[in-house]
């Protein structure tokens, strides 16, 4: 019995809009995901805010990206949430919500930020009516605002009510979690937070990468063989210039590195609000000479050669929350640096893939990178190991594997498929 096209509907806090074609403008890592939900085999309808124009969009990355209105992933949208005023919004936005929901099989939704956090609406309406539901919580999202949202408060009274709406949104989580035909848990911090609430979870490690991404043999091997002839090393990092990255602590590290006589070269590519900053502290400590901005790449092929370049991939981020980085350095053929904590822990294989750091600590950062510059045979180790575990591990596999946890949960409704 042929397959059956299942309703997907995926309702999200994440915006888009349409140009004057009539086409849909969203950020370009988000549009990535869809295509792979898409490509599964479902009939995917996104559930989404809808901006006016498509100049409205920010991006988490330097890009946005357009899919045709005819293809395979149709929009709906609703009313944008912008002010806490728009409260009379939730009216039209419950309607949009019960509409999608009930012509749906299935309703996928997510871990939401303040103003969403209505949007939970859709997964409890979902039980309701007896759909089956997926919910993933993408990231470990409240030791990320507590790092760099709550702490930052501009008084006790305001940092107290910021740690209310955190608990709040755990709380809702764990809900959503406990009542979810099955849950996706994307980092090894949100599996431990969170596996004792879902009713059935399952740990997830998506990368962004496909086969034709990773590392040629050849180019591969141009490297290995630099590493072992002992060039100078170039530690590369690709994120957002923000405090959280920890990319202050990796200019110092370089400047230790330097009084000690170990010639290192940093690649700091991205772009951000602590860009200014960044490059202030690296000329105080003199580390211009070592320490570059090539600004930002837009996701993709360009990333990977860039991190390909390099022969350490640095992402010292000092929460536990991480994105796909540590799979995008993997895919280079590049060993993975960052601190300790438990997002790292369970992802990079501290002596096989990458190595770990002490959390917040320069000295033992600056030691890590002095170990691989000593150690070159370890260095071509983590390397290839590095560059093995992403020729198994790609984007096309996770979501071959999603698709088929998530079709079983029609399996006993529908025998044939």
């Amino acid at each position: 019995m042929a397959e059956k096209a299942l309703r997907y509907l995926l309702v999200t806090h994440i915006p888009f809009a349409r140009n004057a074609a009539g086409d849909v403008v969203l950020d370009s890592l988000w549009a990535r995901d869809l295509e792979g939900i898409a490509q599964s085999g479902w009939h995917v309808r996104v559930c989404a805010p809808e901006l006016r124009s498509e100049a409205a969009i920010r991006t988490w990355g330097p890009s946005a990206a357009t899919l045709p209105k005819s293809g395979p992933i149709e929009f709906s949208g609703f009313p944008p949430i912008q002010r806490h005023i728009d409260f009379w919004k939730w009216l039209k936005i419950r309607s949009v919500l019960r509409l999608e929901v009930s012509e749906a099989d299935l309703v996928h939704s997510s871990n939401v930020f303040a103003p969403y956090v209505g949007l939970a609406y859709a997964h409890d309406y979902a039980v309701k009516l007896g759909k089956k539901t997926v919910y993933v919580i993408a990231e470990d999202f409240n030791d990320m605002l507590e790092w760099e949202w709550v702490r930052l408060g501009d008084s006790p009274g305001q940092i107290a009510r910021r740690q209310r709406q955190v608990g709040a949104l755990e709380r809702r989580s764990r809900l959503s979690a406990s009542t979810a035909s099955l849950t996706f848990l994307h980092t090894p911090a949100a599996v431990l937070r969170y596996r004792l609430s879902a009713r059935n979870g399952l740990a997830i490690r998506q990368p962004g990468h496909e086969l034709d991404d990773v590392i040629s043999a050849a180019d591969f091997a141009v490297k290995s063989r630099a590493i072992v002839e002992g060039a100078p090393l170039v530690i590369v990092a690709a994120c957002r210039h923000k405090p959280l990255k920890g990319l202050d602590l990796l200019i110092r590290a370089v400047n230790l590195l330097k009084r000690r006589g170990v010639p290192v070269e940093v690649r700091l590519f991205g772009s951000g609000e602590q860009q200014d900053s960044l490059k202030a502290l690296a000329g105080q400590l003199d580390v211009t000479d070592r320490v570059a901005f090539p600004g930002s790449l837009p996701p993709g092929r360009d990333v990977y050669r860039a991190i390909g370049d390099g022969h350490i991939f640095a992402m010292p981020h000092r929460t536990t929350d991480f994105g796909r980085a540590f799979f995008d350095a993997m895919a280079g053929g590049t060993p993975v640096l960052a601190f300790r904590t438990p997002a790292s822990l369970e992802t990079v294989r501290d002596g096989v893939d990458g190595l770990l750091a002490s959390l917040d600590d320069v000295e033992s950062l600056a030691a890590s990178i002095q170990r691989f510059h000593t150690d070159r045979a370890l260095l071509l180790r983590c390397s290839e190991a590095a560059r093995d575990r992403a020729l198994c591990n790609t984007r096309s596999e996770w979501y071959r594997l999603r698709a088929e946890w998530t079709r079983s949960l029609f399996a006993e409704e529908n025998p044939g498929v």
